[in-house]
């Protein structure tokens, strides 16, 4: 199980992390209400030429995004960069630096050099999971824009739904950055113990 310690010092990441992935949430709803109001204060439009192309294209670009978006996070951190974080003895003041000062917290410090080796490779690895968390979002979140600009072209508010469900369901499906670095970090041998999976 991971420490106490160690879940106080990975908690203001995990905030963070919690408040992108409930604004890429909320971003979809709202997509829904702003096309919604352009619709009924708008007049109605024509399709443009081609729709039929412009259409399957949507959905083929949706259909990459979708099955696309998995693999993102281990394209931008392969194994063989992951097992050389993870040989990397941790170095408890870089972790502990303030990023905008570049002063070290001394309280952090002394947390920091309270959990175990293991648990501080992990705290080290966890930023790293950072990118590939936002551009998994980003890519499910694409899926709405299509469906918006499907929509908005077609006048048609209904051609928006399955786009919209399909991003929701696939962004709440997202793993946070922490569950990304156990994962990974127990398929390359980091033993950690028993670790539940952390709540949404």
């Amino acid at each position: 199980m991971l420490s106490e310690a160690f879940r106080s010092l990975v908690k203001p990441m995990e905030t963070v992390h919690r408040f992108i992935w409930m604004a890429f949430i909320a971003a979809v709803p709202i997509d829904v209400c702003i096309l919604y109001t352009q619709l009924v204060w708008t007049a109605p439009g024509v399709m443009p030429g081609g729709s039929n192309f412009f259409t399957i294209s949507l959905v083929v670009l949706s259909l990459l995004a979708a099955l696309l978006a998995p693999y993102m996070p281990g394209l931008l951190l392969s194994d063989s960069r992951l097992r050389q974080f993870l040989a990397q003895q941790p170095d408890p003041e870089a972790m502990a630096r303030n990023y905008q000062t570049g002063k070290v917290d001394e309280d952090r410090l002394a947390r920091i050099k309270t959990i175990s080796p293991d648990e501080q490779r992990l705290l080290a690895l966890v930023p790293y999971f950072f990118v590939g968390f936002i551009v998994r979002l980003a890519f499910n979140e694409s899926i709405a824009l299509y469906g918006f600009v499907l929509a908005f072209f077609s006048r048609s508010f209904v051609a928006i739904l399955p786009f919209a469900m399909i991003s929701l369901i696939l962004n709440w499906t997202v793993p946070f950055p922490l569950d990304s670095a156990l994962d990974r970090a127990a398929s390359l041998g980091l033993k950690l113990g028993d670790i539940p999976a952390q709540p949404r």
